[in-house]
């Protein structure tokens, strides 16, 4: 049976060892039964402030029960590592996407990753955030390279409380298998990511782990519990915007963008999120004018605006900009765009080539959510990761489902991250949101942290971009984006030494 295990050992650690001579794979030692070997490569890239030589990590560390330690889970990572320069620990940053089961391909290949996906190839990211920081980024379990270790135990990562724990788990066990106790220590995500950003943060304040630092990109403030009054109001900004990008404002309000937003912006704060705060106690006439005037800012005709809620669903108003033109729906994500983005062809590829190829994680897995659909089923089609997700944070009442099946959000956020920086003195968080995502709201975001109480509110850092969810896409704010996260992240962990 011993040479039996052995061979079985042997047999993974030759199936992970890349084909191609650019690196050589340095498993560390199998600690544990069950235990994967993590496949380690050497590379360099150009940046901005000249060569930079990193080590990549591509691997699975193992979920446990954490009475047994038996496996429940396997979580994929790829990891870039950077030596100390002045002998002191690095900043560290795990990253994550949203969904709330998408991996986190988007922020690594196109944002933050040392390697940036343009087309269908990967070139030298300049900006890339390993400058100053190591990274982690993180696939939750059902997505990429992540499963459950059995059929049974997959239901323990698709839910809120669910996800929270596995990821903090991940977190605490990364920085234990590698030695990263020492390293500042920072989380980001995107969307959906940036609930699982506060309940991590809740989490490791209550396990006594510091965190220096959190990242929340096109995600608003999670657990802010503003009323609906106040989304509903602030989503405005970003319709005015996009619709002076189309043409279809009144001309005195075509003129001169940043002064129509100033117009749109000082009306939301001043009659529009009052009279829906105060809604049924609001006459005819004062309806008539606030259905004009909000018909005016978003450029939809006035017959179109529900004299009863005075609000037009997110979803709604994607259709609606061009009436009666199906070929002219504005894009969820970027209101400048109709329709779905393009997905470039080779996309999918090149991505699976340079997570096989470039970083030797030569797994015959499939990437679920680049590689899905090939395997036949018998049986009806098994129902994704997504629809299997249990908002189990709250009581899900029909009308939070509601709103959020019209473009609303995840139901019922909770201020896990404000809990997190109540117990902890340090924690700063910095707040991305794209001017025509139609899912989030600079302004708002603004007015969200000044409801805050002082000490509180101080630590925040909000920052609007001339782009959409994935403001990254866009030259210049990926550029702009990518400045001022290096200058957070060094700032709070300057900080904190």
């Amino acid at each position: 049976m011993i040479r039996l295990a052995a061979m079985l050992c042997s047999l993974v650690l030759l199936a992970l060892v890349p084909a191609a001579p650019v690196a050589a794979a340095v498993p560390p030692p199998l600690l544990i039964p069950g235990d994967e070997p993590t496949v380690v490569t050497e590379h360099e890239i150009r940046t901005a402030d000249g060569r930079l030589r990193y080590q990549a990590r591509a691997g699975r560390l193992p979920i446990r029960h954490d009475e047994t330690g038996e496996v429940r889970g396997r979580i994929y990572f790829t990891a870039y590592v950077v030596p100390s320069a002045d002998g002191r620990p690095r900043p560290l940053t795990f990253l994550w996407n949203g969904g709330p089961t998408v991996a986190s391909l988007l922020l690594h290949t196109e944002m933050f990753g040392p390697r940036r996906l343009e087309g269908d190839r990967f070139v030298d990211n300049a900006e890339t955030l390993l400058t100053v920081s190591d990274l982690v980024f993180y696939d939750p379990v059902g997505t990429g390279f992540s499963r459950p270790e059995q059929a049974e135990t997959a239901a323990e990562f698709y839910g809120t409380l669910g996800d929270f724990a596995a990821t903090a788990e991940f977190i605490r066990a990364y920085r234990a298998r590698f030695g990263a106790e020492a390293q500042p220590l920072f989380i980001g995500g995107e969307s959906y990511g940036t609930w699982r950003v506060g309940g991590v943060a809740e989490l490791l304040a209550g396990a006594g782990i510091d965190l220096e630092g959190a990242l929340l990109i096109s995600g608003g403030i999670p657990g802010s519990q503003m009323p609906d009054a106040f989304s509903d109001a602030l989503y405005v900004p970003a319709r005015t915007a996009a619709a002076f990008h189309h043409g279809k404002l009144v001309p005195e309000l075509m003129r001169d963008r940043d002064a129509t937003l100033r117009q749109a912006v000082k009306w939301v704060r001043d009659v529009y999120r009052p009279a829906l705060e105060r809604l049924e106690g609001l006459d005819a006439q004062e309806r008539e004018a606030i259905a004009q005037d909000l018909a005016r800012f978003t450029g939809v005709r006035p017959e179109l605006i529900d004299r009863s809620t005075l609000v037009m669903p997110n979803r709604t108003y994607l259709r609606t900009l061009f009436e009666g033109d199906e070929t002219r729906v504005l894009n969820t994500f970027d209101m400048r765009l109709f329709g779905a983005e393009p997905n470039p062809p080779g996309r999918a590829r090149a991505i699976a080539a340079y997570l096989r190829g470039d970083l030797g994680y030569a797994t015959d897995l499939a990437y679920t959510g680049l590689e899905d659909g090939y395997m036949p089923r018998p049986g009806p089609d098994r129902r994704s990761t997504g629809s299997r997700w249990d908002y189990n944070h709250v009581e899900i009442t029909p009308e939070m489902m509601a709103r959020a099946m019209g473009g609303g959000g995840p139901p019922g956020s909770q201020p896990w991250l404000q809990r997190a920086m109540r117990a902890d003195g340090d924690l700063r968080v910095f707040v991305a949101a794209g001017r025509y995502d139609s899912l989030n709201m600079c302004e708002g975001n603004h007015d969200m942290v000044a409801r805050l109480e002082p000490e509180l509110a101080g630590r925040f850092t909000n920052r609007c971009y001339e782009g959409g969810h994935m403001m990254y896409r866009d030259e210049a704010e990926r550029h702009r984006l990518a400045a001022d996260v290096r200058q957070f992240i060094t700032a709070a962990a300057e900080e904190a030494r």
